[in-house]
């Protein structure tokens, strides 16, 4: 799916907002985060910010491809380990959306169309919908990465590699 024409289209507009956010100082924490199964915290946003504007890309979706990537790194901004709540998932699922969202707002100047992405991201375990097409889209995203990650024994890796390539992470 990442493949010559997909990965050449949407690769300027990923790398220039992944610069920034790889800038931001808890990096570190976001790839000692354990996600799904066999992946970390700073993989699996990186598959759901690619993926979101590939979608979006491809067919066509009138949207901010900037607020989409900034949405889609920082959803899952929590920097906590789930693990840490005695193995269960489940609470994980209500709660990180706000620290995400905390947590970017922090350390990046946000705006509402961002936001949105981050704290309705887990709908529709959280009750409210995001309200813009780049929420929606980080939403679905999400759920098929999630899927993807839990089913896989090295999600992404040819993704990462080139990704990691051109910038390196840490």
């Amino acid at each position: 799916m990442m493949q010559g024409k997909n990965y050449a289209e949407v690769m300027p507009q990923f790398q220039a907002v992944y610069n920034v956010v790889l800038g931001g100082e808890n990096l570190g924490r976001m790839l000692a985060c354990k996600q799904h199964k066999n992946c970390n915290c700073l993989e699996h946003s990186i598959a759901v910010a690619y993926f979101s504007l590939l979608i979006a890309s491809r067919f066509k979706i009138k949207c901010s491809r900037s607020r989409l990537l900034r949405g889609a790194l920082l959803h899952d901004y929590h920097l906590s380990d789930r693990r840490g709540d005695n193995g269960s998932s489940f609470r994980h699922g209500f709660s990180h959306a706000k620290a995400a969202l905390k947590n970017a707002n922090t350390e990046f100047a946000l705006d509402l169309v961002e936001q949105d992405a981050i704290l309705h991201h887990m709908f529709p375990m959280n009750p409210i919908p995001p309200r813009y097409k780049e929420g929606v889209i980080v939403c679905i995203v999400d759920k098929i990465c999630a899927v993807y990650e839990a089913t896989s024994a090295r999600p992404y890796r040819k993704l990462l590699e080139r990704i990691y390539r051109s910038t390196p992470v840490l």
